[in-house]
């Protein structure tokens, strides 16, 4: 079977696009990145960059309000308090969702998949860079997502100080497959999962 195309680089490799309407993250907010993003480098290590992404889909219809990407054909509200920097083709390769002085962060990020390939395929994929680094990976949950069919599934990475948390969000529609990482401390995840949460139910492509 081919190898799957590749990933991005995870958060924390490249400095957040400047982009207008987005808020900059703050200096804490930066100083506090590396630690909680230590998961996402962990998961997608020894992944390059994504292939920009462009395609015709039906219209869809977005909520009020909502980041739109047009990049990776997708939009969605982002959780309270969260800010949003889109990825650009000369800068960052993932959509990023960021709340301030805090450690939760989300990204979003989608890649073509081969002949043959499908949501399982992908799905062990993933799991195989996470465990390959470390990370604990659980059970499996299925999910629908605007009419995509998807999986879910949580890491653990035990860290000397800390234990650092993700939860992968698979989603595979039209020959494409979405990657959307919640990363985050374990006293704060499980806030954060259900802003993720949130943001998946107001989740449409477009």
């Amino acid at each position: 079977m081919p190898a799957l195309p590749p990933l991005p680089p995870p958060p924390g490799a490249e400095p957040p696009p400047a982009e207008s309407g987005t808020a900059e993250v703050t200096d804490e907010r930066r100083s506090a990145a590396p630690v909680v993003l230590a998961i996402l480098v962990t998961v997608a290590v020894g992944i390059g960059i994504v292939a920009l992404v462009s395609w015709a889909r039906d219209d869809g219809s977005c909520p009020a309000g909502a980041f739109e990407s047009t990049r990776f054909g997708y939009c969605a509200v982002a959780p309270a308090g969260w800010v949003s920097a889109a990825a650009t083709p000369d800068g960052s390769s993932l959509d990023r969702f960021l709340v301030q002085d805090a450690s939760g962060t989300i990204t979003v990020t989608a890649v073509p998949l081969e002949q043959g390939q499908d949501l399982a395929r992908f799905e062990q994929f993933v799991r195989g860079y996470a465990e390959d680094a470390g990370g604990r990976t659980g059970a499996s949950s299925s999910l629908e997502v605007d009419g995509a069919e998807g999986v879910a599934f949580d890491v653990t990475l035990e860290g000397p100080d800390s234990t650092l948390r993700s939860r992968e969000v698979l989603l595979v529609r039209d020959g494409m497959a979405w990657r959307i990482t919640l990363a985050d401390e374990e006293v704060g995840f499980g806030a954060s999962v259900r802003q993720l949460e949130s943001m998946l139910d107001s989740w449409r492509f477009t």
